[in-house]
């Protein structure tokens, strides 16, 4: 089995970690001065580096000796597992200085695995250092929050993203970089909402399709609907083209693609066309910069595209809400542009 992107390139120290500064510069503070706590909590959206720094941090503890010992709450949340890490703390590790525990989506944990680990914390074995993980630090009990210490991750910027990309393209396919493929590049960092691990698992699919990245075949390696066909709709929406707006619904379901998610990213979509309007910069947006011209078009055309996508926003996060438990979404989608039409 091939060894996957993510894996290859997740990061080995802290210089290899994206960005998270205040972060990696306090924890290599208490590595320097050996003030290192009993009880940690990294919190932070999913991709951003939590659980690497956690595996990072715990090797420079140990000087590279022993693995740490990794617990995924998610999976493993009753009192019986906390109950077994509690006994594991006890014994001192026979091949490092400490015995250091990971413990993954931790919110996960049930009540009773709570109070055990509250317990814990409370009385922690000297020579055991436990590094708790989270993307909701708001199910996490009061009582532990005053127990560790807290770091909180952050989103990694678009920037950030995308030079990561470029270097593992450029280590992986070329060390040259097209404007074509600084564009699909630049795209992905965008898809990926500031999680660096999905971002290079979106770019290892896109690489299994092809080697000559473009935003094209970015949309279709991935699955998602042509922007052009977003544009078509909105035309034939504003235009009050009934025959045009069911053909495309029509051509999107005959193409096998999930109407919900088309209706979702169609959102998605609107909304740029709007913060697009108001800002004048693709800095904001998923859509790509390469439909720029296609955008300037729009803004010259005197039919009000731009009218029409605001006014098309709400209608459309209506019918997001509205059909995110309907087994047959076509009608109420169909039903509800024709209905914006006859208006």
């Amino acid at each position: 089995m091939a060894e996957s992107l993510a894996t290859r390139y997740r990061p080995r120290t802290f210089d290899d970690v994206t960005e998270q500064g205040s972060v990696k510069i306090i924890l290599k503070q208490q590595l320097d001065s050996g003030e290192v706590q009993h009880a940690y909590l990294f919190t932070g959206g999913a991709g951003t580096g939590k659980t690497t720094c956690a595996r990072i941090f715990a090797s420079e503890i140990n000087k590279g000796k022993g693995n740490p010992l990794e617990l995924d709450a998610a999976s493993n949340n009753s009192v019986d597992d906390i109950r077994n890490i509690i006994q594991q703390a006890k014994v001192q590790s026979m091949d490092s200085e400490y015995r250091i525990f990971i413990l993954d989506e931790v919110h996960a944990l049930s009540n009773n695995a709570w109070q055990a680990l509250l317990k814990l914390l409370e009385e922690p074995p000297k020579k055991a250092i436990f590094i708790m993980c989270t993307t909701n630090p708001e199910k996490i009990p009061r009582t532990i929050l005053s127990r560790v210490q807290r770091f909180d991750f952050k989103r990694i910027s678009q920037q950030g993203i995308y030079k990561r990309l470029v270097h593992i393209h450029k280590q992986e396919i070329t060390p040259f970089v097209t404007e074509e493929l600084s564009n699909a590049l630049q795209y992905l960092a965008k898809v990926a909402d500031g999680g660096m691990r999905d971002a290079i698992t979106l770019l290892d699919k896109c690489l299994s399709y092809t080697h000559e990245l473009t935003v094209e075949s970015v949309v279709a390696a991935l699955g998602i609907v042509d922007y052009d066909v977003f544009f078509t709709l909105t035309d034939a929406i504003r235009e009050r083209n009934s025959a045009d707006t069911i053909k495309t619904v029509e051509s999107i379901y005959a193409d096998g693609k999930d109407l919900k998610q088309f209706i979702k990213d169609y959102m998605s979509f609107l909304l740029d066309i709007n913060k697009y309007d108001i800002l004048h910069t693709f800095d904001y947006l998923q859509l790509p910069g390469t439909y720029e011209p296609e955008l300037q078009r729009h803004l010259a055309d005197q039919d009000n595209f731009f009218d029409c996508c605001r006014v098309l926003l709400p209608i459309i996060v209506k019918l997001n809400a509205d059909i995110k438990w309907d087994n047959q979404p076509k009608v109420a989608i169909e039903a509800r542009l024709l209905g914006v039409i006859y208006e």
